[in-house]
């Protein structure tokens, strides 16, 4: 039975569904949460919608000063994978449940993980009627890795009893690292034998779950929820794949109507201004060039999509109305409301 492994890579880039899990948990225990945000250019209206990608560094260090600041006796991770699991799954947990069965839906699992969020990749394999899915750092960090475990871990087991119910499956878990101040929190989340100071990170179930079929099962949520996987797949490869304009425009348009620069653009790639300039002058590329372009799709994007002249100058950052006039006509030569006027009668005929 083929299992896919996701290997470790270099990528810079993930969907923000962990912030969006510690927003959400802290929104629901009236914790303040401002103090993990200071210092950093983010949009907490996007994180909370876990919309766009944010670099692994940011994530990292929002992470940190949230677990920092939280009770030590109450693991962080373990508490936001237990309870924000079928949230910040998603799509690719709605998807999942979608499938015929559990192995159809670990299959599924394993080969768009990437775009639920997880800093951790995985790798499945079945040895004597046992199968063992293990969890690996991309970028170690010894202060977060039990985070990262205890917060995947658990999203897999809660996201599993929702699909199946209560199951005795689970048979043992591994974890590399001490043995924290409140076990019992671990055993009421996982009740089964978890060893501490382990060598890996690994938790483990009787393979006889993979036949277990899903009453939730339906192909038309399938296909519809597939697509909307392989587009948000696409665009996880697409900007940790991408050259630096593309990256560049991505990030310029993914935090509008805030209108990013050079600085700004700099501290997301974690290099100096001076370093962004240079790498911009060798690729022959221009800054304001690829900001205008942004600007410029995007209000074509929104003036498709029959958008007031009003709402798109907001959504593009501009503080006025007629400066967002005087750049659209500049762009195509027309006014936007003579624009949109040829484009309604166009589209009558």
């Amino acid at each position: 039975m083929p299992y896919h492994h996701l290997h470790k890579n270099q990528t810079h880039f993930m969907p923000p569904t962990l912030i969006s899990g510690l927003i959400h948990y802290a929104e629901q225990h009236q914790l303040d949460y401002s103090s993990w945000f200071d210092g950093l250019d983010i949009h907490l209206n996007q994180l909370r919608q876990g919309e766009g990608f944010l670099d692994f560094q940011t994530i990292s260090h929002i992470i940190q000063r949230a677990v920092e600041h939280h009770d030590p006796k109450l693991p962080l991770g373990l508490l936001i994978g237990s309870n924000e699991a079928l949230i910040s799954m998603g799509i690719l947990g709605f998807t999942m449940r979608s499938c015929r069965n559990i192995e159809e839906a670990l299959n599924l699992g394993l080969h768009y993980h990437p775009i639920s969020g997880s800093a951790l990749d995985l790798h499945v394999q079945i040895n004597h009627q046992i199968l063992e899915l293990t969890v690996t750092e991309r970028q170690p960090n010894a202060f977060l890795l039990p985070f990262f475990c205890d917060e995947v871990l658990a999203s897999i087991t809660t996201f599993l009893k929702s699909m199946i119910g209560e199951h005795k499956s689970l048979l043992s878990i591994e974890l590399s690292y001490a043995a924290p101040e409140n076990i019992s929190l671990y055993q009421d989340i996982f009740n089964c034998p978890i060893s501490f100071n382990a060598a890996r990170n690994c938790i483990r179930f009787d393979a006889n779950i993979l036949s277990h079929p899903l009453n939730s099962h339906s192909p038309a949520n399938y296909m519809a929820a597939i697509q909307i996987c392989e587009q948000t797949y696409a665009s996880f490869q697409k900007i940790n794949q991408a050259d630096y304009h593309q990256k560049i425009y991505h990030l310029i348009e993914q935090h509008l109507p805030e209108r990013l620069n050079m600085e700004h653009i700099a501290q997301l790639f974690k290099i100096s201004e001076r370093q962004l300039r240079r790498i911009l002058l060798i690729e022959g590329l221009n800054f304001q060039s690829i900001r205008q372009e942004v600007l410029q799709d995007k209000a074509m994007q929104l003036m498709n999509k029959n958008c007031s002249i009003t709402d798109i100058s907001t959504q593009l950052g501009f503080s006025e109305l007629r400066e967002f006039r005087r750049a659209f006509k500049k762009w195509t030569g027309e006014a936007p409301l003579n624009y949109k006027k040829t484009k309604l009668l166009s589209s009558v005929f």
